[in-house]
């Protein structure tokens, strides 16, 4: 939600995978407008964009707003660093705060470019506590927002976006991804950050999955329950187009060793879908990790959290096969 102007289209760009919201200089969205966006898992991530507060006022839009704000996980308010006048944004959110107390609610200050000294603009700036110029204005900026609409919000965040025609690289959008995984309902982190461009995101999101595994693997109930998992077969029909790989890789797992390796599968995939992209899924490469998975030298446990570092570092920064190994074997001796 936001003013006509703010950037509302503009950061949706900057955000996430997908270049869906339309840029222009003209007010362009006069509707609710949902992007949607689905993995080859099936996960969906939905996000509204709002009318300008100007089309907003309107008794009918304003209320179908508060509408949809009822199934709202996030509610990102995005208003410009130069406009000092918050009315609007104080008006709004109080409106939002007593329809629904508990939505959290993180406020974007776009455009801090353009503050004073208005013609520099040469990042990184350390904001929070940096003694330059420009450093002070955004930490000036993003004070007086906090004091002003901080009642209503979990954070106040500063932000540059991106743009292509004028080589503008975005700013802050590392802090602001990590936010949003972090302020969003913990069941629902890794399907957003499954969307976000930031890898920093990613990566978060992918320690969170290693630890997850790392404790299913520590318990004999945990490692039983994965038994269930069906993630050999959906592999091999997805790589193959036939189940039939999965019955032949099947039987060279041994039998006290079947829940370690279908979960550090299941935990690989998990991964694979979070880091590779949507367009790589169909690259999962079942049987250069198979000499790995069926490699566990220490505890469940141990295995799945050295197996799961190493996978990061395998997909993130594109290792061989042979350093993928030594990746593991390291983190296997921390």
């Amino acid at each position: 939600m936001g003013r006509t102007g703010a950037g509302k289209s503009s950061l949706i760009n900057t955000l996430f995978e997908a270049d869906r919201a339309e840029v222009d200089v003209l007010p362009s969205t006069d509707e609710i407008k949902n992007y949607q966006w689905q993995t080859e898992m099936g996960e969906i991530l939905n996000l509204w964009d709002t009318p300008g507060y100007e089309q907003a006022n309107r008794t009918d839009l304003r209320k179908l707003v508060l509408d949809y704000a009822q199934t709202a996980d996030l509610l990102l308010l995005v208003t410009p660093a130069l406009d000092p006048a918050l009315q609007m944004d104080v008006d709004f959110l109080q409106d939002m705060k007593r329809e629904i107390k508990d939505l959290p609610t993180i406020v974007m200050m776009t455009q801090v470019d353009r503050l004073r000294p208005m013609r520099e603009w040469e990042p990184p700036y350390e904001w929070v506590f940096g003694k330059r110029a420009k450093e002070k204005s955004i930490r000036e900026a993003t004070q007086y927002r906090i004091e002003i609409l901080g009642d209503f919000c979990n954070q106040v965040l500063p932000v540059v976006t991106a743009d292509i025609k004028s080589n503008r690289n975005a700013w802050n959008v590392d802090a602001i991804s990590l936010s949003l995984v972090e302020t969003i309902d913990p069941a629902k982190q890794l399907r957003l950050a499954r969307f976000l461009r930031d890898r920093e995101a990613r990566s978060l999101a992918a320690a969170k999955i290693i630890d997850r595994y790392t404790f299913q693997m520590a318990t004999t109930q945990g490692l039983t329950a994965l038994l269930k998992s069906p993630v050999l077969q959906f592999i091999s029909t997805l790589t193959t187009g036939s189940p039939t790989l999965a019955y032949i890789l099947a039987e060279k797992i041994p039998v006290e060793e079947l829940p370690v390796v279908i979960g550090k599968l299941q935990m690989a995939y998990d991964l694979f879908s979070l880091l590779s992209g949507d367009n790589n899924l169909g690259n999962f490469d079942l049987l250069v990790l198979w000499p790995l998975l069926l490699e566990n030298p220490s505890s469940p446990d141990r295995n799945a959290w050295a197996f799961g570092h190493a996978l990061v570092e395998y997909w993130m920064q594109d290792l061989s096969v042979v350093q993928l190994r030594e990746k593991f074997e390291n983190y296997l001796k921390i």
